[in-house]
Formats: structure tokens, sequence, C-alpha cells
């Protein structure tokens, strides 16, 4: 299979959207043989040197399954496909094998072995047995990946013997391997894009089964993605998320299992492994106040985690708990806030009461919770003493003082010392020695599980979906987590060395490794940042947004707390003045203040995520948005809001279609003459971008600003004449562009 040093290994001529709708490469409709031509593969010598069995031997035929049981997908129908007793060959002549085929059945089960066994042969270079991939289980065959692991840590220690004795050796193998992998990346993309030339469609393969044998190829091929980072060298990132329109499987597993559609809406999005690994799990057990499952739970929100003031109740360590409430000294509480600092407790068993210091005056740790957990209060309430006993027990293990901060306690109910305790909730959790996490689901799991066992612990739970908790987490100098059986390190749940290449763990770690950006680089963290880790944060109080992300934006939580909810959006975009200029396309309601209808209510919603984390151009004034971007311009439009329109870009000698994005909020119509974008769209891309009507000019030093009021976010897309010929449009607008300074208002 490895070509000789100096021979062409196979290469794609040209990318995905480039391929001719000429059918699928495995379709009946199309010669099997063709597969070259559709994929522009030059031709490759399949060989099996000695030289390369040097370097790396064969696998076991059955080699001992990996002591840690985990899937990145479910067992899979095999459909029958014939794989031992095949030489060890190129993915492109493996595939060509589907000639020797006599049936639409035989093409699905051939589809599925070149999309598995042919794809790991082809990568790992090595040659594998049926028996490492498939599971004969009552009576039916089926596609598993126990042996998965230790295939690809294999692979990964040859990749590091060989960068060792042969770099350039090493770096051309990667090359063969990232054309490979592209290579299958195409093939799976045609399954959805062309639907209809699918071998396992035309072979009538279930539809449930069909995508199963989807998810486990694109499982198979993020997890080789990851690993091939151990190559000494850099190659373009190859995504598969598109198989997340297939995922339905994977929700309705976790659905049944007992997950929430929200939690199931999260994993999904970390990846496909990660979603895969989940479906397989059951969800850590919610022992929260009132919990009666996720019956009335959506993709949209976690009802259970919203809580109801006029019914809410303390939760006690046991069930059959009665102990008395333990209060702090309210007239302690409120002194030591009156005079602008923070106070903290600290828990005498003997006497079986709380003592108030200032944290100025010793080392203290500040409890994040969830109050759906049950240890919500204030001051003048306090806590069960079962409770104040358990959680000075685990701040015992951390600092020395025992003193500790929880809003529970140290936030009263008066109005003006709640503000000002609130004003306060930043310097509170960054002036703390650590910060610890209590969550009932991750109570649930043993310090001592699998890594992945404790990162979906830790992702799934509701300190991970609430608002509060970000400001919380993203501050803290050391931050805890409280499980079953212990305490541990957010820097302990983080993969280090080869567990990075680990495509389950990292992917379960993304938001986790967010939280520790802030700590190490908090002058690059920009409101791009902030709405990124807001994706999936939910809140009972709308109006809290901006004072519990006040903080990580170095703005002065006390001035927007005593502003009405409805002007401290602005007010805190105003403070935080440099923006991303991409912030005027996101897809969430706006403002409705002059000179700021391009301006969001929320960051708190998926849309939101589309800024970007970096190049904070844009000034926020009181006066509009100032930004440069590149921009079309036509003469007037009024457009109906549910349609498409097309326009003849000029300049650039090119087409593109706009597209509303959906908002049933806006007028019927919009007008407007120019559309402004981060950049012109390449071909076939399709990007967000704002229509606008132009009202005036600025003259500034540097040129004119155009003053462009904000009427509409679409989707514009550049396409190719004879697409525009298809759609048949009673018109086309003609435009020209270029750059143009703003002030959008």
């Amino acid at each position: 299979m490895k070509p000789s040093p100096g021979e062409h290994s196979f290469q794609p001529s040209f990318s995905a959207q480039h391929i001719p709708d000429t059918g699928h490469p495995y379709s009946d409709r199309v010669p099997p043989t063709s597969l070259s031509n559709v994929l522009g593969l030059h031709k490759t010598k399949a060989t099996c040197t000695s030289r390369r069995r040097t370097l790396s031997s064969d696998l076991p035929r059955s080699p001992p399954a990996s002591a840690v049981c985990r899937h990145i997908f479910r067992p899979t129908p095999w459909l029958g496909g014939k794989h031992d007793g095949n030489p060890l060959l190129s993915f492109k002549d493996y595939g060509s094998k589907s000639s020797h085929c006599t049936s639409i059945e035989e093409h699905a089960a051939h589809a599925q072995c070149h999309l598995t066994f042919g794809l790991l042969e082809a990568v790992m270079e090595v040659k594998l047995s049926e028996n490492l991939l498939l599971s004969h289980q009552g009576g039916h065959v089926l596609l598993i990946d126990d042996h998965l692991p230790n295939l690809l840590a294999d692979w990964r220690s040859r990749i590091r013997r060989l960068s060792k004795h042969d770099i350039d050796e090493c770096r051309q193998w990667a090359q063969r391997v990232e054309e490979t992998l592209s290579t299958a990346k195409r093939l799976l993309l045609l399954e959805i894009t062309q639907p209809r030339h699918s071998p396992f469609r035309l072979a009538r393969v279930p539809c449930e089964t069909h995508h199963a044998i989807l998810l486990a190829i694109a499982a198979i091929g993020e997890a080789l993605t990851s690993s091939r980072r151990m190559f000494p060298c850099a190659f373009p990132r190859i995504s598969w998320s598109f198989i997340f329109s297939l995922t339905k499987l994977h929700h309705e597993d976790m659905l049944k299992n007992g997950w929430c559609p929200f939690v199931t809406r999260i994993v999904g999005d970390s990846g496909v492994c990660a979603l895969g690994y989940a479906s397989t799990r059951k969800p850590f057990v919610c022992d929260s106040t009132g919990c009666g499952g996720h019956a009335k739970c959506s993709k949209e929100a976690c009802v259970i985690n919203n809580i109801d003031s006029s019914t809410y109740r303390n939760r006690h360590v046991e069930t059959s708990c009665e102990c008395a409430f333990i209060a702090p000294p309210q007239e302690s509480v409120l002194e030591i806030l009156q005079s602008g600092e923070i106070p903290v407790m600290r828990y005498d068993s003997g006497a079986n009461e709380l003592s108030v210091h200032r944290a100025s005056d010793l080392s203290y740790v500040a409890i994040s919770h969830v109050w759906v957990d049950g240890m919500g209060s204030t001051t003048e309430i306090g806590l069960p003493t079962c409770q104040i006993r358990g959680l000075a027990g685990k701040v015992n293990e951390i600092a020395p003082t025992n003193a500790f901060w929880m809003d529970s306690l140290c936030v009263p109910e008066k109005r003006e010392l709640r503000k000002q305790a609130i004003g306060l909730m930043a310097k509170t959790y960054r002036d703390a020695t650590a910060v610890l996490v209590l969550d009932s689901g991750i109570r649930h799991c043993s310090v001592s599980a699998p890594l992945e066992e404790k990162l979906l612990s830790v992702i799934s739970s509701g300190w991970m979906q609430r608002l509060w908790t970000l400001q919380e987490g993203l501050l803290a100098q050391r931050l805890i987590f409280s499980f079953a059986d212990g305490l541990m390190n957010l820097d302990d749940l983080i993969p280090v060395g080869e567990d990075l290449l680990d495509c389950l763990l990292t992917e379960l770690c993304t938001e986790i490794f967010r939280l520790t950006k802030y700590r190490t680089d908090s002058a690059s963290f920009g409101i791009g940042d902030l709405a990124r880790s807001l994706v999936w944060r939910t809140t009972s109080k709308a109006e809290d947004e901006t004072l519990a992300i006040a903080g990580l934006a170095n703005v002065d939580a006390k001035e927007l707390v005593s502003m009405p909810p409805e002007e401290r959006m602005k007010a805190f975009l105003l403070r935080v003045r440099k923006l991303p200029p991409d912030i005027i396309f996101m897809s969430v309601p706006k403002l409705k203040d002059p000179g700021f209808s391009w301006a969001p209510q929320t960051l708190m919603q998926r849309g939101a995520a589309v800024m970007a984390v970096s190049k904070y151009e844009a000034v926020c004034t009181p006066n509009g948005l100032l930004a440069e971007y590149a921009a079309v311009v036509f003469p007037q439009q009024t457009i109906q809001n549910d349609t498409q329109w097309f326009l003849f870009d000029a300049s650039r000698k090119c087409y593109y279609k706009a597209t509303v994005v959906a908002n049933p909020d806006k007028e019927e119509t919009y007008s407007c003459d120019a559309l402004l974008m981060v950049r012109l769209p390449r071909s076939a891309e399709l990007m967000g971008c704002a229509a606008v009507l132009v009202a005036g000019v600025n003259a500034e030093e540097k040129g004119d600003r155009m003053v462009c009021e904000y009427r509409q976010r679409l989707l514009l897309q550049e396409i190719p004449e004879f697409r525009v010929q298809q759609e048949k449009p009673a018109d086309v607008v003609m435009a020209s562009s270029g750059r143009m300074m703003t002030r959008v208002v």
C-alpha cells in the first residue's frame, strides 16, 4: 500500500463542492470503477514493503480490549461485507474493489467495509482483521469500537517512533493520511448532499440502520483526525460536524436513558464522539429540589434549573434530617457591606454558630452553587446546620483559615445592601483563594471514575448551565469541584500529554477548557469570548445578564445594578466600548434605543456565538457603532421579509443570493440600499450580513463615514450564473462592492 519514496500518493484534484452531480461513487448508476474519475485521484501502487514492516509490525489479531469501557458509537449492524483475505490497499484501491459487486446489496456492504476497515487500514498502514471491529451477538454481526482506543494508541506510538527514525518519511505518511481522511470525508459528505445516490439507500437499508452506519463512520473519522496530530506537521482542520443532521438517533437514545433534551443539545454541539459516548451512558442522578424529571424540558432550556421563589424550600443533607437553621449575625454582615468590604464566614462546630469577618483580614474559599440544589438563601434566613457542617468540612480541606463566602449567607435580602453585595460579586470570586463548586449531578460521580465520565458529569451539570456560575468559574484563582468522594482541581480535569489527541476527551473538555482562558489570558478575553461562553447558560431572571458578566468585561456592576433592567445592555456595551464588527450580524433580538438598533438585547442565545473572539476593531458610541465593513451597494430596494432576492456585483462579476433569517418580530417589508459584512463571500460560501439604509454622510479626517440605519440580518451566498437561471427571479439587482467606513445606528 505504501508507495516507495518518490512515487506519487493519491491526491484529490478538487474539493467536495466541485464534484459533479453525476451520482454517488458507490451507486449502481455509476460504474464502480469510475471512483477515481469522480474524485480525481491519481493511480497509486499498492504495496506492503518489507522496509515498512521493520518500522511497524502488524497488530495482533485479537488484542485485549481497552481497560476503560467507553464507546464513541453504539454497536452498529454490519451489512455482511467481507474484509479478511484482502491485501493491504490504499483507500482508493480498496474502494475500487466495488467493481466486483454484482448487486446493490453488495455495493452497500462494500461501502461500509471501505469506510471502516478500508479507512483505518489506509490511514494506519497496517493490516486489521475482522474480529477487531466485528462482534457476533445474538445471531447478528455488529460493528463495535471496543478495540479502537488500542488501535489508535498503537498508531500514535508508531508515528512517534517513525518521527524519531525518519522525519521525512513521517511527513510523507502524514500527507497520505491527510489525503485519505479528506477523501473519506467527501465520500461521507456525498451521503448527506446526494442521498438519492447512496448505496445504503439504494439497497433499502432501514433508515435507522443507515444513519447508525454513517454516525459510526463519522466517529471513526473524527477519532483518526484527532490522533493524526501526533504527526510532526500541521494540516488544515477537518471537521465531521456535517453529520450532525443525522444525530437524532443519539439524541433519542439519551432521552430514553433519562437525559434532559437541553443537555443532549449541549453534548451534541461538542462533537460526534462526545455525543456517541453520552448516548451510551445514563445521566447523573438529579436530586435537585423539586426535581420531577425532564418531561417539561426542551432543547432550549432545562426547566428544572429554574426556581419559583414563592415555593422554594431548602434541602437538608439527608431527607430525614430536621436540624435547625443557622444564620450569621446580621448586623456584622450589614456593617461590613456598608463599609464597601466583603463579609466571610467561619463555622465553630463546638458552639454551632457562624462568625463574620472581613475578607481583607484572612484568606477564604468562595462557594459556587446552583440554587436548584436547595442551598439558596439569604443572610437573614441562613441554612440548615447539616449543610453548613458539610460546607465547613470541605472548606477545611482547601483553606487553613476555614473561612468561606457563600451568597446564601453573605448576601442580605435588604434591597440596597443586596445591590452592594452584587456589585462586589466579581471582586469576591477574584480575591478568593479558591472557588468550590457544589452541584448535585457532579456529586454523583467518583473522583476515581474515568476522566471522560468526570468530564461528562461536569458539562452536563446544572452548574455549567447557569448564568451566574460563569463569572464564578472564570474568575477563580483555583476552581475545585466536589465529587462524590473527594475534591478535584479544574486543572486535573483537563487532558494532558497524549490524552490531548483523544477526540472524546478533547470534545468533552471544550467548555471546561474555556474556563481557563480568562485566568491565563484575561487581557484578550473579550465580549466574543463571553458570547461563546454564554451560549448554553440560562437564568430565571433575564435582567441579571449584564450584572453577572460585568466583572468579566471590566465593567463595574455597581453602576449597572441601579439602572432599570432595559437600559443595562446599552450601558454595558458603551462601557465595553471595543467590540467585534460582526456583532451586528447576531441572530438575536435587538435593542430599540436610537443608534442601537444593531445591538443585541442578550448574548445568551446560540446566535450570539457568531461573534469573533479577536479583532475588536469596532467602537460603540452613544451615536452608533463605528466600524469598517465590506459592502455591496445598490439602488434602494423594498423587499418582502419572507422572500429571497438576487444581486449582480459588477465589481466582481458575480451573483449573490440574499435570504432573510427568520424573524417573526420584523415588519412585512424592509428597505435597504447596502449590505454590510466582514468580508465578501467566497464561491458558494454562505455568510451573515446586515441590510442597511444609508441615511447620510459624516465627514471625518480619515474620510467620509456613511451613516447606516440597521434594517435586517440576511444570509448572503455567492452563486454561479446557472443557479440564477434555475431560480428564474423576477429581477436581479445591479450592485457594486468595496470597503465602507460606517456608523451603524
